[in-house]
């Protein structure tokens, strides 16, 4: 889950940073995040993704509901559900532009782009990636221990203030898991001590259990299923 840590936000906004999809390892300016989402992530002639990305225009507010096939989901892959191209009504203070867009793309560029993240993974696999004494054991041995969890963020360019989004998690039948947490999205230029997270420090991460999920969920196979709900905010006026 994210790779190396890297200090204050607001000393990264002109620094390009390494892409947030798991093994893309262009370096991407904070302006060119959704060009960079759509040239390379979209197009069909790019490396496809293990699951088909979304790209949406969104407002404060606005529900998004993702459908997410949470057993086919690559053990500690770091991976993009959808990109919220969320409107503020006065961006010039809040944001810079995404420039280079293509044209019919033009319109998004007073947006900012908010990528849904989702990564699987063990408790056993953070902790031996916190206590940096990872083995040759393999991430498909960990996963039958301790169990599986889900760890859900958001990553947007850098923003003057913090931006915040709201979770949820519904079954087919919209019943809601107990699990409306209020989020601030990441600079995804920033990366957090592990350590931090394992503590419960921080204000960015959701987690969810493989078993909250099956009791929410229809069916126990690989085609199990629930219903991602992202609400983006927006800042604290």
């Amino acid at each position: 889950m994210e790779r190396k840590s890297l200090a204050d936000d607001s000393s990264l906004e002109n620094q390009p940073a390494i892409c947030p999809v798991e093994n893309c390892t262009a370096m991407v300016k904070h302006t060119h995040l959704l060009r960079h989402m759509i040239s390379e992530h979209l197009d069909a002639r790019a490396r496809t993704l293990p699951f088909q990305l979304r790209m949406r225009e969104v407002v404060s507010g606005q529900s998004t509901l993702l459908m997410l096939t949470y057993r086919q989901l690559i053990v500690d892959h770091d991976q993009c559900l959808a990109v919220l191209n969320w409107c503020y009504h006065n961006p010039i203070d809040l944001m810079a532009p995404q420039l280079d867009l293509p044209p019919c793309h033009q319109g998004l560029s007073s947006h900012l782009p908010v990528l849904v993240m989702v990564c699987k993974t063990t408790w056993k696999a953070l902790l031996k990636q916190n206590e940096d004494k990872l083995t040759n054991t393999s991430s498909r041995d960990l996963t039958n221990e301790w169990g599986t969890v889900y760890i859900i963020w958001l990553v947007s360019p850098y923003t003057r203030r913090p931006i915040y989004a709201r979770f949820g998690i519904l079954n087919s039948q919209s019943q809601c898991l107990e699990l409306q947490n209020r989020r601030r999205i990441r600079n995804f230029a920033s990366r957090m001590p592990i350590s931090q997270f394992i503590n419960g420090l921080d204000p960015f991460y959701v987690t969810i259990n493989e078993e909250q999920l099956d009791e929410l969920c229809d069916s126990r196979g690989n085609q199990a299923s629930v219903f991602l709900d992202v609400t983006i905010e927006g800042p604290v006026e």
